[in-house]
């Protein structure tokens, strides 16, 4: 696997959450009575968010757990899970559990989420089985047979679990992904990142932990001053892939 050890670390100020939110969950929409994939897109409508305020939280504590990960990362993520896609799972079934104080007691430090936490899941029909790793619309066969799973990879998390919105950050928000490619790395090939806004992403190295491996945070801008040219964020670079975001929280 290729890796970002000689990107430069920088801090980021955030705050610590503590004590029970004050907010309300946003009502979710009525589940519909079937597993239809009305849009096609791979996964059941039961199992995406339909409404602006459900995307916006799942977006926002996705960030937020990802963005925790650099400054004290949280003991519930396990050491053999960590790398960039794991990061992005991570953060993933996080952001939608159940916000209780014995989860908050799993992270040293949380930035401020002004969001409300969601509650769509676990669902029922999926679990923990919540990564495509195959082109189609969804059948309720998919985690029987494989093709919805509870573990993948960078290019699998790209190519099946999220949608592409373009090459440029204004086409971004917070909690969007970041994709490269790097066809003669050793190892896998493809490397992932959480967009935070501002112009922040957040990262793992790839490496393991044993290893050496870290979570960075660093600038757009700084990434496009790396030594290595196809880690610049650019859209003349065939090696960046471009913007991303999960597909259970895209329009």
């Amino acid at each position: 696997m290729t890796h970002w050890a000689s990107i430069p670390r920088v801090g980021l100020l955030g705050f610590v959450l503590t004590g029970a939110l004050a907010l309300a969950a946003p009502p979710l929409p009525a589940p519909p009575s079937n597993l239809a994939d009305l849009d096609q897109d791979g996964y059941p409508d039961i199992a995406e968010f339909h409404s602006s305020a459900q995307r916006e939280a799942f977006l926002e504590w996705f960030a937020a757990i990802a963005e925790a990960q650099f400054t004290a990362p949280s003991p519930a993520w396990l050491p053999q899970e960590q790398d960039c896609a794991g990061l992005l799972r991570f953060a993933f079934f996080e952001a939608l559990k159940p916000k209780t104080a014995a989860w908050f007691q799993k992270f040293p430090y949380l930035p401020r989420v002004q969001a409300p936490p969601i509650s769509a899941y676990p669902l029922p029909q999926i679990g923990r089985a919540v990564f495509r790793i195959a082109p189609g619309a969804y059948r309720p066969d998919d985690v029987q047979a494989g093709r919805l799973v509870g573990w993948a990879s960078a290019m699998y998390l790209m190519r099946y679990s999220s949608v592409f919105l373009g090459r440029t950050p204004d086409k971004a928000r917070r909690g969007d992904l970041l994709f490269f490619v790097r066809p003669l790395a050793r190892g896998s090939a493809y490397h992932s990142m959480v967009y935070l806004g501002n112009g922040l992403v957040v990262y793992h190295t790839g490496y393991a932990p044993q290893e050496g491996g870290e979570v960075r945070l660093v600038s757009l801008q700084t990434l496009g001053k790396h030594p290595q040219k196809y880690w610049h964020p650019r859209p003349d670079n065939p090696h960046f892939l471009g913007f991303y975001r999960w597909k259970i929280a895209s329009y």
